[in-house]
């Protein structure tokens, strides 16, 4: 159940104040009952040696003088050559002392007595007093004492109550501000006149609205491009499809049904590169890391495009060596593949290209370097954008690989750069140039391990 903070520290500094009147109520009470009996016991003393000073004078001629009724003192004194106790008032006789000084005793009924006892000749001389009368007079001056913080404590927690209040005032304007905004206003909070631990929590929610305002605006680019790349090849279907029906012989209905798989298997590809992205779009600290051997990928990747490398006649090739990471094995392995993929469908038939893995300066480096046609470098960085193709070009694809490899790139905090690849000779369709080669590189948070 969800408390108020306002009711917390309200209670917290009540029940404080209870506490600290509580324990300066026992420390009062235990202070002054502490000084009562000092005093009472020098007063008990002291009349005990007043007469004492009187010597063998008649216990009847005693007359005592100043002793309160409040303070329930009393005084015996036994002779022994005559065998009689004298009281100074009528009560039940204290037991005689053979201790001399000061000693603690109780009575028939039970009722504990502070004693002094002098002696002086045949008589022993006790003046007593109940340690009842010590205890009730601490209490009542101890409540004397504390009784003003305990009337003031209902006044100070309505004090308590009102500042707290004024103080939570910003909290509460700016969770009244939050809950009347809109679903789609993520426009900065306002932050003028707030104090700083309040500040400092606005601050971060206008972070995050704008870390959460960009991201909608991605999303929402790449849904609307994402429709714009799938009317292309789902209109080629439908027509291919419309073609295939009104087909009037074998020959042409197999042209129609090949037309038909191609524009199908360019739609698939589609949506798997999409729903990749949307896979890889998500924060990166959320995905699991683990050691990564980029020679294995290199290795791996080389088997499963080799395929499609040798029915272009495209040479395919991994120089790596032993290198272990720390990564996303199947993000590494996807960006990969996609890199020589890309390389595949640029090359031209009896072209080369080469994975290289290898260290450098305490970093990973990952190379995918062709023959093919090459990349301008006006345009170098932009074939990492969403669905960008170059300008005149005739192969086939999504547009969504190499973005794909910026973003795990991305993920991993590296960095990716085009540059010039292998040197190649002119053909019919080709000029002589250079390819391109894409070199990817990757921090690590400690030295990169090299397997024996």
């Amino acid at each position: 159940m969800a408390t108020s903070l306002r009711s917390r520290i309200i209670l917290t500094l009540v029940g404080a104040l209870t506490v600290a009147g509580v324990g300066a109520s026992w420390a009062t009470y235990y202070s002054t009952r502490s000084e009562l009996s000092d005093l009472f016991d020098s007063q008990l003393r002291h009349t005990a040696l007043e007469l004492t000073e009187k010597g063998e004078e008649k216990v009847e001629s005693i007359s005592l003088i100043g002793l309160s009724p409040q303070l329930n003192m009393l005084v015996q004194i036994y002779d022994a050559s005559e065998n009689r106790i004298y009281t100074s008032r009528h009560h039940i006789p204290l037991p005689i002392s053979e201790v001399r000084g000061f000693s603690n005793v109780v009575t028939e009924t039970g009722r504990e007595w502070r004693q002094f006892t002098s002696t002086v000749g045949t008589r022993i001389i006790q003046v007593a007093q109940p340690l009842e009368v010590r205890d009730s007079l601490a209490v009542s001056t101890a409540l004397r004492i504390v009784q003003p913080l305990l009337v003031l404590i209902p006044f100070l927690a309505i004090a308590i109550w009102f500042i707290t209040s004024h103080m939570l005032e910003p909290l509460s304007r700016t969770a009244r501000a939050v809950a009347l905004r809109s679903p789609s206003s993520l426009s900065p909070l306002e932050t003028r006149g707030l104090p700083f631990e309040l500040k400092s929590l606005v601050d971060a929610l206008n972070e995050l609205l704008a870390r959460l305002g960009d991201s909608l605006s991605a999303q929402q680019r790449f849904a609307s491009d994402a429709a714009h790349e799938l009317r292309t090849p789902l209109a080629a279907i439908k027509l291919q499809a419309q073609l295939l029906a009104r087909a009037r012989d074998d020959e042409a209905r197999a042209k129609y049904g090949a037309r038909l798989q191609q524009g199908v298997a360019r739609a698939t590809r589609l949506v798997e590169q999409l729903l990749t992205i949307a896979r890889l779009d998500p924060d990166a600290a959320e995905k699991p890391m683990s050691d990564v051997d980029l020679a294995q990928i290199a290795g791996t990747t080389v088997e499963e495009l080799s395929m499609s490398a040798a029915e272009k006649d495209i040479t395919l090739s991994a120089k790596a060596e032993p290198l272990v990471i720390r990564g996303m094995p199947e993000a590494l392995h996807l960006m990969v593949v996609n890199l020589t993929d890309n390389a595949i469908r640029y090359t031209p038939t009896g072209g080369r290209i080469e994975i290289g893995v290898a260290a450098q300066d305490g970093k990973a480096v990952i190379t995918v370097t062709d023959n093919g046609p090459g990349i301008a470098p006006e345009e170098r960085q932009r074939v990492f954008e969403r669905f960008y193709r170059a300008l005149g070009t005739k192969v086939s694809g999504t547009g969504l690989g190499l973005a794909i490899v910026s973003r795990i790139v991305q993920m991993h905090e590296g960095t990716i750069t085009v540059e010039d690849g292998f040197e190649r000779e002119a053909t019919e369709t080709v000029p002589a140039g250079c390819g391109a080669k894409f070199v990817v590189t990757l921090p690590t948070a400690h030295q990169p391990t090299l397997l024996a």
